[in-house]
């Protein structure tokens, strides 16, 4: 994920939105031959960062359309205040944001397919403070998982360093909420 490493941290939530990441959705996609996985799919998220919405459509794994407006039901929402993403530019803590666009496959499309449920990510920086980002599976709030680590473990999850069982099992991820929906959201993050 050197792209990730490489955005300035003086970049805007609007240029890291609508610039930054379809840039890295589209070469993670070449890179991963995501085509010949996700033929006949479409994959739908949206990102709102107060009341600003920023929309991704992935068609076959390989045509990525960007849009500033709302698509209608999109299988992944996220929710993000602007100060929680400006901060995480500024620390370069993007994996979570960007991350969720690398390594697109057929398994996470059939995740984001069935899963109907949200979880809310609380990623604590060294410098004390914590980035709160909602993920919406479906349309669906309910059932809810809260899942709480650092931002280097964070960051090790997203580049598959590790995965959620090895973070649980060790204590450098909690859980709270409904833990069965929390267990079924693990191919999102594998």
């Amino acid at each position: 994920m050197a792209l990730i490493d490489s955005i300035p941290t003086s970049t805007s939530v609007q240029d890291l939105l609508t610039d930054v990441m379809p840039k890295f959705a589209k070469e993670a996609l070449v890179a991963n031959n995501a085509a010949a996985e996700l033929g006949g799919t479409e994959i739908s998220m949206v990102v709102e960062v107060n009341s600003n919405t920023y929309s991704y459509v992935v068609k076959d794994g390989k045509e990525l359309t960007a849009q500033s407006s709302p698509v209608s039901n999109p299988m992944l929402k996220l929710k993000i205040s602007e100060d929680h993403l400006k901060k995480m530019i500024e620390t370069k803590n993007l994996d979570m944001i960007l991350g969720i666009t690398n390594d697109i496959n057929k398994i996470k499309y059939n995740a984001l397919s069935s899963l109907k449920g949200s979880f809310t990510a609380e990623v604590a920086h060294t410098d004390g403070t914590t980035f709160v980002i909602k993920a919406v599976l479906n349309g669906a709030e309910q059932p809810h998982s809260i899942f709480k680590m650092s931002a280097a473990d964070t960051q090790a999850l997203m580049r598959k360093e590790t995965n959620p069982v090895n973070l649980f099992m060790s204590g450098a991820m909690k859980i709270d909420g409904d833990m069965s929906f929390a267990m079924a959201t693990q191919p999102l993050f594998t």
